[in-house]
């Protein structure tokens, strides 16, 4: 990079080098980081070295900076002055950039003509080997916390490192960055960004995204305010659908600066939203994942459908995510309370508002939903005002918005798949095409959440296996009778649970016959 500067920090850089300090090492070693904190103390350290430290400018921005400071290596009574440095941080968007060479090559220099005789660093194994760093163990230097490993590394710059030998101590400061409270006020001063703990970190050369689309075998990963085209590593075409990356999904990967990265793994899911795919033929097909709530969205005119509305309900409680239905176009509607009401009964973990995005009426209830960090997923026909809503709850045109049709009140889709959409302060939303139909398969555990009541009331039948037609005892004809239990939401429950048992035959059945092809197949390749 030609027009990449390496200079002394000022201390009007230090808010901007905290941050890309911050950016640089987020999630990689656990939930969030505290290497912006120890910058932040370390400045004001006896043992800093500012005069070895540097930061790296491009076009007007840090993109880059190392921290050097004293340390010792301590034999019996001996005490030997080595150099440290970290951390040695890389805004993520410029990675494989040779910012990090530039900074070392530079510093180097300085300290090996400042007369300093080595370095002594804890770092990444896989990266400073090919700068010149080897193991402790070959200078007889050792941590005193865990003696010697990869990562503890030294490099020497003058003669006399190799007479230095004992136990290594850093600067008190790195010890004092790991009160969380501390960690965290520390943070609230910068973007919001969210921390995630996740069985991949410790990352090494790897990095961590999100799957914001799929289409067909190809992706696009968000990496920061990046979207990266992306491809699948090879032993993922072995593998069953749901395991495939969907949008939501964390996942790591090779970045590739030059072409397509490589999806590596995915994370583990917090939700898993899937339905049957619209030929119905028990296929299922794998939705999104990691969502918080599922925003339902139907308008109370021609779209409104109680039936559809509970389906939703069930696929969104059976993934995880908690339904929220939203009553769109109130300002429409001249019964807003009936409709309410009426899906209120569905399950009592529904919740329901009744908002209108033109005339702003209910939309200061759907704050509580905006937290930074949450995932919301949008469901719903087309033309139903989901993209309006989100514009006007953000206060920014974000989503593409479409007029419904005058003669049916049917939506154009302005939605053709499903994408991930950031917002500036770390929300989350995942639009999904408009879908008026929606099959139940795999989702037993959803229906019974959705129909909680009935199934308690299935459990206070005299017999057990109950069929509810003309069994004496049998607690869901007396609920009816009495008014508690209408006919109708019995009638759904019992369709959409058929429903649910067919489809999931078949999924079986499908799944069967794919293993004992793919086992075949396997054996014919051989």
């Amino acid at each position: 990079m030609n027009n990449l500067i390496i200079r002394k920090e000022t201390t009007s850089d230090y808010y901007d080098t905290e941050l890309m300090t911050m950016r640089a090492f987020w999630n990689i070693h656990g939930p969030g980081c505290n290497e912006h904190l120890m910058v932040h103390k370390l400045r004001g350290a006896d043992e800093y070295l500012p005069e070895l430290s540097r930061v790296a400018e491009l076009d007007g921005r840090i993109v880059g900076a190392i921290f050097y400071s004293k340390a010792k290596v301590v034999d019996g009574d001996k005490e030997h002055e080595v150099l440290t440095f970290g951390p040695l941080a890389v805004e993520p968007t410029c990675f494989s950039a040779g910012i990090g060479a530039a900074l070392l090559k530079e510093t180097i220099s300085l300290a090996g003509a400042a007369g300093y005789k080595g370095i002594v660093i804890c770092g990444e194994p896989q990266y400073y080997p090919k700068h010149g760093f080897k193991t402790c163990d070959n200078f007889d230097i050792h941590h005193p916390a865990f003696g010697n490993a990869d990562a503890f590394m030294a490099l020497p710059l003058n003669d006399g490192f190799e007479d230095i030998h004992g136990l290594f101590y850093e600067a008190p400061v790195f010890e004092e960055c790991e009160d969380e409270e501390e960690v965290k006020e520390f943070t609230d001063q910068f973007p919001y960004y969210k921390p995630l703990k996740l069985s991949c970190q410790w990352l090494h050369e790897e990095k961590l995204g999100r799957i914001s689309q799929v289409s067909k075998n190809s992706y696009m990963i968000k990496f920061w305010e990046q979207e990266i085209p992306a491809k699948l590593k090879g032993s993922f075409y072995g593998e069953d659908a749901d395991k495939l990356p969907v949008v939501g999904d964390y996942v790591t990967f090779r970045y590739n600066r030059q072409g397509d990265s490589m999806i590596l793994s995915v994370c583990e899911r917090t939700s898993f939203l899937q339905r049957p795919d619209q030929a119905k033929t028990g296929v299922m097909q794998y939705m999104v994942s990691n969502v918080d709530y599922c925003f339902i969205v139907t308008s109370l005119n021609e779209d409104y459908n109680y039936n559809r509305i509970a389906r939703y309900a069930s696929v969104a409680l059976q993934g995880g995510s908690t339904p929220v239905v939203i009553l769109t176009k109130s300002d429409l509607c001249n019964n807003t309370g009936r409709y309410v009401r009426e899906v209120e009964q569905i399950s009592d973990k529904v919740r329901v508002h009744a908002i209108s995005a033109i005339y702003g009426i209910g939309l200061e209830e759907l704050r509580e939903y905006l937290i930074p960090g949450n995932t919301i997923c949008l469901m719903g026909s087309s033309g139903v005002g989901k993209s309006t809503l989100v514009n006007t709850l953000i206060g920014e045109d974000i989503m593409k918005t479409s007029e419904i049709r005058e003669d049916d009140d049917k939506g154009r889709h302005t939605t053709t798949i499903r994408r991930l959409i950031e917002t500036s302060n770390g929300i989350c939303f995942i639009d999904t095409p408009g879908m008026r139909e929606i099959g139940m398969a795999n989702t037993a555990e959803g229906i019974d959440d959705t129909f909680s009541d009935i199934v308690e009331l299935e459990c206070q039948c005299k017999f057990s296996n109950c069929k509810h037609e003309t069994e004496p005892g049998c607690a869901i004809k007396a609920a009816i009778e009495s008014g508690e239990l209408s006919p109708e939401r019995y009638a759904l429950y019992k369709n959409l649970g058929s429903e649910n048992t067919k489809n999931y035959a078949k999924k079986k059945e499908i799944s069967k016959w794919a293993k004992a092809y793919k086992k075949n197949n396997n054996r014919y390749m051989e």
